[in-house]
C-alpha cells in the first residue's frame, strides 16, 4: 500500500508545501505541539475564514476538563452519571497581522510562496510565506512557534515581517476567553455533548505588552489563567494594549521601509487548579511567562533541542533507505512524547492533545499500546503513567463497590477517575482493563527493578485489582469446575457481553499469578511493609490462596476440531459475516449497523484472540499462534486503529513476513496518509504506540520473560535494514538489523545476557556482537 503523498517524504522534518482549504482541519493536526500539559492545534495564527468544518480551533489542557450529567432515555442502577469533557482553553495563539489597512489572509489576496515545517530535531513548527494583498502590497511573512518540553506551562510565538515597499504594519496578538468544544454529530467518536460555552472570566488585567486572563468552568468549578507577554523588536513601533470581559488585545504598530524586518515575541503561560492546586493561577501564570519573556525565545528553542537530543538519543527507531517509514516512526514517537501527562497527575489520551475525539478520555490503549513506547525507552515516563492510576485508585474502589464487587475496577474510559461511558456493554463489561493496567505493572517492574513503587503505589493496586476478579468469577460445575469470567466484554468491540472471553480470561489469570508472586515476596522480604499493606486494605492471608486457586482453574477456552481457541463461549456457534455483501463505504461498521446485528455475527473490530498471542505469547505454541492468526484476520475489519499493529506482530513470528509488512505500513502510515480519513479529529496516539511495537517486537522479535529479554529478528526482503534501542534494567541496547546479521551493542549499563533466536548471548560496552542470519 503506497498512498499518494501527503507530505514530502523526509527523516526529520514534515513539511507542507502548499495551503489548501479542503485539508486545513488534517493539517491542523499534524502540525500540532504541545508537551503533555498544554497543546496547541495547528490553527493559523493570524486567523482563518475558510468554510465550516475545515478548521477546528484547539488548545488544551491535559486533565482539565468540564462535566454534565449524562441524559438516557432509560436509566439502569450504575449506569455512568457524569461526562468528562477535555476543554478548548483560552485561545492564546492568535496574531493578527495588517498590512496598511489590509488584513493578513491565506484566503485572500495571492500566496506566491508557502511551507510549514515541524521540526522533529528542533520541536518547532514554522510557517515560511510570501503573500501579496488584493491592492498588490507584498510582504514575507516567517511565524515560528514552540511548545516548550521543558517548562511545563510555556509556549512561545515569534512573527516576522518584512514588507517589499514602505508601508504601515500592525500586529495584534490577542488573549480570547470566548471559547466553545466541538459538538459531536452522529459520530460517536468525535466531540461531545457541550454545546454551549463553559469558561467564564472571572478576572483579567492588562498593562502595556502584559495580559492575564483567568477562567472559570461552570459544573466542576476549576479553574485555568493565561498570562501573555510580548517583546517587540523594534523602537518605533508604538503599542495599544485594550481589555474586555473576555479578551486581551496588544496592538502594536509601526511603520517600516522596504526590507526592514519588524519583529515580535509572544510569550504564554497557563496554569490551572486542576493540576496546581490552590495557588493565585494570575500570579503564578506571570511569572513564568515573564522568566520565559527574560530568557528569550532563543534560550526555548536551545532547550527544546538540548531535551530533543536526549530524547532521540534513546528513542529513535528508523528503517534505513526507506524515508516514508522512518519519518513516521520518528514523527509518532515525537507526538507521542509531546501528548502523554508526565507528572503523574495525567495520562495520555486517544487523540493526545491534538483535537477532541473521545472527549480527551484516557483508556486501555495507554497501558497496552503506548506504555511499552515509553518503558522500554523513557521508563521514568512510565512510571509517571503508573503513578496516574493509583492517583485514582480509591475512584477504581467506589466503582467496583458500585458494581456490586470487592476490591477496585478502573473506569474504561475516564479523565479524573470515574467511569463516563455511557454505553456499559462495551465500557464497563470491559473488565480487562484491571489485567491490562496490572500486566503495565508487572512490565514495569520487571524492566526495572523497581521495588520502591512496587512497595509504596504498585501493591496496592496489584491487590485491589485482583480482589475483583475472584469476587466477579465463579467455579462452573458444567466448566469441570473451571474458573469462569461471564458477562464481560473483550478487546474486541464488534462482541460484547460474553461468557470466557479469552483475552480477558488469560489477562486475569495472568494478573492474579503476579499479585501472589508480588505477595508472597513481601511477605518474605519485606513483612512489615505487607503488613502495613495488608492492615491499610483489609486484606487476609486466605485471600492470596484464593487468588492463586482461580488462576490455576481459569477456564482457558479451545476447539479441538478447528485447533484453535475460541474467543469466546458462543463465538464460533454463530455466522459469520457476510464480508462479500458488505461495501466498502459501510466501513466502519459501528457507523452503519446496529450494534445487535453486529454481535450475532462473527465479526471483528480489532484484535482480540491475536492481542493474546502476542501479551501472553508464552502459553501458546507455534502451531496454536499460526491456526489462531489464520482463522481470525480473515474476520476481522480492522474499523478501530489499534488492530493491525498486533496483526503485524503476530504475522512476522509466524513467518508472514509479507503480511507483516503490510499490517506494520498501514499503521506506520495511519495519520501521515491519513489512512482513515479521519485525522482531522486528532492524531492516533495508539496506532502511534503500535507502530513501535510492530518494529520492536514484531520485525525485532523482542519479548520479555520472567525478567529475561530475547529477540528473534527478521527482516523484509525489501528492507536494507532497521534499527532501535532498548532501555533494560538501567542498560542502553542498540539493535541493528540487517539482511544477513543482526549487530547488538551495549550502549550504556553492565554487561547483559539475552537470547539471540535459541542461543544466549553476553553483551558488554566494549564490544559489540554481530550475529548472522
Amino acid at each position: 500500500m503506497v498512498a499518494n503523498t501527503i507530505y514530502p517524504y523526509d527523516a526529520w522534518q514534515i513539511r507542507e508545501t502548499s495551503f489548501d482549504e479542503e485539508t486545513n482541519a488534517r493539517d491542523e493536526t499534524i502540525f500540532s505541539l504541545g508537551n503533555g500539559y498544554i497543546g496547541y492545534r495547528g490553527n493559523l495564527e493570524e486567523g482563518y475564514h475558510g468554510r465550516a468544518g475545515t478548521s477546528l480551533e484547539g488548545t488544551y489542557i491535559n486533565g482539565f476538563y468540564e462535566s454534565h450529567p449524562i441524559r438516557y432515555g432509560e436509566e439502569a442502577y450504575g449506569y455512568a452519571r457524569m461526562s468528562q469533557t477535555m476543554l478548548n482553553v483560552t485561545k492564546s495563539d492568535a496574531i493578527l497581522i495588517k498590512v496598511d489597512d489590509e488584513p493578513f489572509d491565506l484566503l485572500t489576496g495571492t500566496l506566491r510562496s508557502y511551507e510549514r515545517v515541524l521540526d522533529l530535531v528542533k520541536g518547532t513548527v514554522t510557517r515560511t510565506m510570501t503573500w501579496q494583498s488584493p491592492k498588490g502590497r507584498i510582504v514575507d511573512v516567517v511565524m515560528k512557534r514552540l511548545v516548550s518540553l521543558t517548562r511545563q506551562p510555556i509556549a512561545a510565538f515569534q512573527v516576522s515581517i518584512k514588507p517589499h515597499s514602505n508601508m504601515r504594519i500592525t500586529i495584534s496578538s490577542l488573549l480570547d476567553g470566548d471559547v466553545h468544544n466541538q459538538v459531536t454529530l452522529g459520530d460517536p467518536r468525535v466531540g461531545s455533548a457541550l454545546s454551549s460555552r463553559v469558561l467564564s472570566t472571572i478576572d483579567a488585567k492588562a498593562e502595556d505588552t502584559f495580559g492575564v486572563l483567568v477562567q472559570q468552568t461552570k459544573q466542576t468549578q476549576f479553574q485555568v489563567a493565561c498570562a501573555v507577554d510580548h517583546h517587540i523588536h523594534s523602537e518605533k513601533a508604538d503599542v495599544n494594549c485594550q481589555q474586555d470581559k473576555d479578551c486581551i488585545t496588544v496592538s502594536i504598530t509601526g511603520d517600516f521601509e522596504e526590507n526592514e524586518s519588524f519583529v515580535i515575541e509572544k510569550y504564554v503561560a497557563y496554569q490551572s487548579d486542576k493540576t496546581h492546586g490552590e495557588l493565585p493561577l494570575a500570579n503564578m501564570a506571570k511569572e513564568h511567562v515573564l522568566r520565559a519573556k527574560a530568557d528569550g525565545f532563543q534560550q526555548l528553542c536551545d532547550e527544546q533541542a538540548a531535551f530533543l537530543k536526549r530524547f532521540w538519543q534513546v528513542s529513535d527507531a528508523y528503517v534505513d533507505g526507506d524515508l516514508r517509514l522512518t519519518q513516521s516512526l520518528r514523527f509518532h514517537a515525537f507526538h507521542l512524547m509531546q501528548s502523554v501527562g508526565r507528572d503523574g497527575k495525567t495520562n495520555i489520551g486517544a487523540k493526545g492533545l491534538t483535537g477532541e475525539g473521545y472527549e480527551g478520555h484516557y483508556f486501555w490503549d495507554t497501558e497496552t499500546y503506548i506504555f511499552p513506547f515509553f518503558l522500554y525507552t523513557n521508563p521514568d515516563i512510565a512510571k509517571n503513567l503508573l503513578s496516574y492510576r493509583y492517583s485514582i485508585l480509591d475512584k477504581a474502589r467506589d466503582r467496583a463497590k458500585e458494581m456490586a464487587q470487592k476490591g477496585a475496577l478502573f473506569a474504561w474510559r475516564t479523565i479524573d477517575g470515574e467511569e463516563t461511558s455511557a454505553y456499559y456493554p462495551a465500557g464497563t463489561a470491559a473488565y480487562h482493563i484491571n489485567a491490562d493496567v496490572m500486566y503495565a505493572l508487572k512490565k514495569y517492574s520487571e524492566a526495572t527493578n523497581d521495588q520502591a513503587f512496587m512497595r509504596e503505589k504498585g501493591a496496592e493496586m496489584l491487590f485491589e485489582t485482583a480482589r475483583l476478579w475472584v469476587d466477579l468469577g465463579d467455579y462452573i460445575p458444567a466448566k469441570g469446575g473451571c474458573f469462569c469470567l461471564n458477562e464481560v466484554t473483550g478487546p474486541d468491540e464488534y462482541t460484547a457481553l460474553v461468557n470466557n472471553n479469552l483475552y480477558t480470561n488469560m489477562m486475569a489469570k495472568d494478573h492474579l499469578q503476579f499479585a501472589v508472586r508480588v505477595a508472597r515476596d513481601l511477605i518474605a522480604n519485606a513483612p512489615v511493609i505487607f503488613q502495613q499493606l495488608a492492615d491499610k486494605i483489609h486484606l487476609e492471608l486466605a485471600e492470596i490462596e484464593e487468588w492463586e486457586s482461580a488462576a490455576n482453574a481459569m477456564y482457558i477456552p479451545y476447539d479441538e476440531t478447528l485447533g484453535i481457541h475460541p474467543q469466546d463461549d458462543s463465538f464460533l456457534q454463530k455466522a459469520v459475516w457476510d464480508f462479500a455483501n458488505t461495501r466498502q463505504d459501510q466501513y466502519p461498521l459501528l457507523l452503519h449497523f446496529h450494534p445487535l446485528v453486529i454481535y450475532r455475527y462473527q465479526v471483528i473490530k480489532q484484535a482480540d484472540v491475536v492481542l493474546a498471542l502476542y501479551l501472553q505469547s508464552e502459553a501458546f505454541s507455534f502451531e496454536e499462534k499460526r491456526r489462531n492468526f489464520m482463522y481470525y484476520e480473515k474476520i476481522t475489519t480492522h474499523d478501530s486503529s489499534l488492530s493491525p499493529c498486533i496483526h503485524s506482530i503476530i504475522a512476522a513470528e509466524i513467518g508472514e513476513l509479507d503480511k507483516a509488512y503490510a499490517y506494520f505500513e498501514r499503521t506506520a502510515r495511519m495519520d501521515l496518509d491519513d489512512v482513515n480519513g479521519n485525522v482531522k479529529d486528532g492524531i492516533h496516539t495508539a496506532s502511534m504506540g503500535g507502530t513501535w511495537l510492530a518494529l520492536v517486537a514484531g520485525f525485532g522479535g523482542f519479548r520479555e520473560a520472567q525478567g529475561k529479554i530475547s529477540f528473534r529478528p527478521t527482516i523484509p526482503r525489501n528492507w536494507k535494514g532497521y534499527a532501535f534501542s532498548l532501555t533494560w534494567q538501567e542498560r542502553i541496547i542498540h539493535v541493528d538489523v540487517r539482511q544477513k546479521a543482526t549487530k547488538y551493542s551495549l550502549v550504556a549499563g553492565p554487561k547483559l545476557k539475552f537470547i539471540h533466536h535459541e542461543q544466549e548471548i553476553e553483551l558488554t560496552c566494549e564490544h559489540s556482537i554481530e550475529m548472522y542470519h
